[in-house]
């Protein structure tokens, strides 16, 4: 008169997400992501299951997506790969501004067609590509590697260091082996893409005379592709971000101190490298509207990865920390009445207000 009941007992394969690699290293997934697709494909590349998930479930600490047998056979190895942003990607693509677009995989689809690209529109300047600015953009995170998790709810902790020659330090396995009639657990470690600048710009002989109208500020990079491996597809365009905000803010030291103004500018863009051949590295261009003449042509990711000297516990390569951090500030002062020199600037980040100056003129 015995019988066998196994439909609560845990079998085939549970998938959890962590977004820890990030300078703060905190799991930061259920504050930060708001929809997400997980792709699993087979041993020989092709997609066999997806799902696409957004909303309350992702705000709970270790949420898992769960395929049963039924969905993926036992006995098979199966590699995992995820895309997510700060909200559904239909709410994501329904709003105004540019947005990030993603192949949409049917069954059978090689791992190798997933892209990801960012919109742009064809300027009167061939190569040159505008990224819509009205709005911010959308925040994108991408697979950084599958880690083995020990147990359902408990996502692992992401450990994955870039060493300074380029190689990786890494806990991540490529692929996950299901067994039949036992659970496997696995986490996908993600990596955000998108960064936020803030720009500030003073003068130091002139304090009253800054007005953010009078200057055209823009990034120029050849980064709106993103592959299966969140690589950079190199096109032979360029993107030319521009602020989403801009404002002036002024303070006035009733006398003692004077008027000084400070000039402020917002920016969105997609992710940064830092390429050992500087020409081939993004570019910050701050220019006077009223003479067309460049204040300030700056190598972003040199400039902005000494940041990661706040880190130094950390060894921080030039990529790791741009990879790592997504939200920079940069106050730029400028000296001479035409604006025309860059004086000196700081690199300026969130760790007990911690500021790095880089001066520009000869002392």
């Amino acid at each position: 008169m015995m019988t066998e009941d196994r439909d609560d007992c845990p079998e085939g394969l549970y998938v959890n997400f962590v977004y820890d690699y990030n300078t703060q290293r905190a799991d930061m997934f259920k504050d930060h992501v708001g929809g997400l697709t997980l792709y699993v494909y087979d041993d020989s590349d092709h997609l066999v299951a997806q799902r696409t998930v957004s909303g309350s479930e992702l705000r709970q600490y270790g949420y898992n997506i769960h395929f049963t047998e039924q969905e993926l056979a036992p006995g098979h190895q199966y590699r995992l790969q995820a895309v997510a942003m700060q909200k559904d990607w239909d709410a994501a693509l329904s709003t105004t501004g540019a947005k990030y677009r993603k192949t949409d995989m049917k069954q059978g689809a090689d791992r190798q067609s997933l892209t990801v690209s960012l919109d742009r529109k064809a300027t009167t300047q061939p190569p040159y590509f505008q990224v819509p600015y009205d709005t911010p953009l959308d925040t994108l995170w991408h697979t950084l590697t599958t880690l083995s998790a020990t147990a359902a709810n408990q996502p692992a902790a992401t450990r994955y260091h870039q060493l300074a020659d380029g190689s990786i330090q890494s806990n991540g396995i490529e692929q996950v082996t299901l067994t039949a009639g036992e659970p496997t657990y696995a986490t996908v470690s993600l990596v955000r893409d998108t960064k936020h600048l803030n720009i500030s710009l003073r003068e130091i002989d002139h304090p009253e005379a800054v007005n953010h109208e009078d200057y055209e500020v823009f990034i120029v990079d050849d980064n709106g592709d993103i592959d299966y491996q969140n690589n950079l597809v190199r096109p032979t365009d360029s993107l030319i971000y521009r602020p989403y905000a801009q404002w002036t803010t002024t303070y006035d030291g009733n006398g003692t101190i004077g008027v000084q103004r400070s000039a402020h500018y917002d920016l969105m863009f997609n992710r940064l490298m830092h390429n050992p051949t500087p020409k081939e590295n993004a570019v910050l261009c701050i220019r006077k509207k009223s003479t067309g003449q460049d204040i300030a042509v700056l190598n972003l990711p040199e400039i902005l990865s000494e940041g990661r000297t706040a880190f130094e516990i950390y060894s921080y390569s030039p990529q790791e920390y741009l990879d790592r951090e997504y939200d920079y500030r940069l106050e730029l002062f400028l000296k001479g009445e035409k604006w025309q020199t860059l004086s000196y600037l700081y690199v300026c980040i969130d760790v007990l207000s911690w500021a790095k100056r880089i001066q520009f003129e000869e002392l």
